[in-house]
């Protein structure tokens, strides 16, 4: 079986995959990232907050981004038993912040193309069938027919969280089953003057985004009840019934251990009222690349693992709160997912 040997293999080209490649390019590490996919799945657009602008500029994909005529907004509606607040992001000298609601397949091509340029080996239609494990070490992983092995592994495939599952890590639920759906429908709501309107209701929440070109993309959150729930829930989008995405609350609490790194929501996932999901997935990336740094020129591996570690759980803990708070009692009286969460 051929073999190829990096520095730093990373699995998954979304947006956490891109900028650990391009931030470990900018270390001078070898880098190859490999893609199952050719091409990005259907999902609604990304929404970008202006917080996001500093990670963009370091990861210099920021003139692309700006470049891509994505709609701009300058605040979220949020709606809570009826009442509708809208919360501007600010201004300054230069004038109002404004954020993107940024078109999935072009926001990765952007981040996929940065990777290239910085020098990163980009493998698509590449798929990692098993982990390579010497020494109680992840040293790489089996491919169709070859095998690529790798100072240090990062998983950024999703929710999915392939290596996890090969490592059989533990996993803490952190919460009830969650379901997401999502779709697109014409026309404009004029009640919603241009921009993002996040509304709550019992057992989940609503989000309604306009796209700019007589287009509104929507996403929906259910509370399942029960197991088995998830089957009940879909609703008929483009002729199919859509029972929806498991974005049920979990954390790995071994997100990083010898080799290995799991970046996103492979780490920890919260479902999209977190409202800063891509900023998370590129922090999680450009932290992992930095330590992985560190560590191959000579620091303590433990303690770059053990510092990844505690930065996934605190902010994994600080955004559980903060929805857990956001989510209410509904008539029946069953907990909110808050105390839910806390069970």
């Amino acid at each position: 079986m051929s073999g190829k040997r990096t520095d730093i293999l990373v699995i998954g080209a979304g947006p956490a995959g891109c900028a650990a490649a391009i931030s470990a390019r900018q270390a001078g590490l070898e880098t190859i990232l490999i893609e199952a996919c050719t091409s990005v799945h259907n999902a609604p657009g990304e929404t970008l907050h202006p917080g996001v602008e500093p990670i963009l500029r370091k990861l210099e994909v920021w003139n692309d981004i700006t470049a891509a005529g994505f709609y701009r907004h300058h605040g979220i509606w949020r709606e809570s038993n009826g009442v509708r607040t809208f919360m501007p992001y600010g201004s300054d000298s230069n004038g109002k912040w404004l954020g993107f609601q940024a078109d999935r397949r072009t926001l990765h091509g952007i981040l996929r193309r940065a990777a290239s340029e910085a020098g990163a080996v980009f493998k698509e239609a590449l798929t990692a069938q098993d982990a390579i494990l010497q020494h109680g070490r992840v040293d790489g992983v089996v491919c169709k027919e070859s095998e690529i092995r790798a100072r240090w592994v990062f998983d950024a495939t999703g929710r999915h969280a392939w290596l996890a599952r090969k490592l059989n890590l533990c996993v803490d639920r952190a919460g009830p089953p969650l379901r997401v759906r999502f779709g697109w429908k014409n026309g404009s709501d004029r009640c919603l003057e241009g921009q993002p309107l996040f509304r709550q209701r019992k057992d989940g929440w609503e989000w309604l985004a306009p796209l700019g070109d007589d287009r509104i993309a929507w996403v929906t959150l259910d509370q399942a009840a029960q197991p088995g729930m998830e089957h009940s829930i879909g609703v008929r989008h483009g002729g199919k019934s859509a029972a929806g995405l498991d974005m049920t609350w979990r954390l790995h609490p071994s997100c990083a251990g010898p080799g290995y790194f799991l970046l996103g929501d492979a780490a920890a996932l919260l479902d999209p009222a977190s409202s800063n999901g891509v900023l998370r997935a590129l922090m999680s990336g450009m932290l992992a690349a930095d330590l992985a740094a560190r560590a191959i020129s000579g620091c303590d591996e433990e303690a770059a693992a053990r510092d990844y570690v505690e930065w996934i759980e605190a902010l994994f803990n600080h955004h559980r709160n903060s929805l857990g708070n956001s989510y209410y009692r509904n008539g029946s009286g069953k907990a909110t997912l808050e105390e839910q969460a806390g069970k």
